[in-house]
């Protein structure tokens, strides 16, 4: 009897530990998932922030008048002029937030958009960014860090960028395997003073 109590003993015992063994992997899958899942959002958001403070930073550039470069100035989208390429030909440029993309999990999940027309080559170049472009604020002040009266006084755009993951990943402070308790994985990039000195020639 004493051994039948033995061997029941060591299958519940080896039972736990096997559940234990199996816990434990799946906590180290999802931290591992979670950790990549920064990375990629991480490399999203320095790309993109690239594109931006480089683009922002030619705007105005080969144009005669300042007050002639912004052409649409909105919450979540700007056109603007400038020799991007730098090759003589002043280029038309619009980055601006599409819609909610349904073919991922992430709710708030958007594409951004970079439009510029002409290219070198003559045609438009649309190119978008993801995944998960969720949060592209703009906002607009003059040389005295007021609201603009209009276009032309433009001199300071702030911009907010968030990017997140398409998909939930355990965050580290939740030990629960429950899904619905997983968060995006998320960057945020913020620039209050990105202003192009072509812009500046007014004011």
């Amino acid at each position: 009897m004493s051994v039948l109590l033995d061997l029941i003993g060591s299958v519940v015992l080896a039972g736990f530990v096997m559940l234990m063994g199996l816990r434990l992997n799946a906590n180290m899958n999802n931290s591992n998932g979670s950790y990549k899942a920064d990375v990629i959002v991480q490399e999203n958001l320095v790309s993109l922030v690239e594109t931006i403070e480089y683009d922002f930073r030619k705007m105005g550039y080969g144009v005669t008048d300042p007050t002639k470069v912004i052409l649409r100035a909105e919450s979540t989208s700007i056109k603007f002029r400038g020799d991007i390429d730098a090759n003589g030909v002043i280029d038309t440029v619009e980055w601006f937030l599409g819609g909610l993309v349904t073919s991922t999990p992430n709710p708030s999940d958007r594409i951004l958009y970079r439009r510029i027309y002409p290219t070198s080559t003559g045609g438009v170049s649309l190119t978008g960014a993801l995944p998960g472009v969720t949060v592209f604020n703009l906002k607009y002040l003059n040389h005295e860090s007021q609201p603009p009266a209009g276009l032309g006084q433009i001199w300071i755009v702030e911009t907010t960028l968030r990017v997140e993951s398409p998909w939930r990943v355990q965050n580290r402070t939740v030990d629960e395997q429950d899904y619905d308790l997983w968060a995006y994985s998320a960057a945020f990039w913020r620039q209050t003073r990105l202003a192009s000195r072509n812009l500046k020639r007014h004011g």
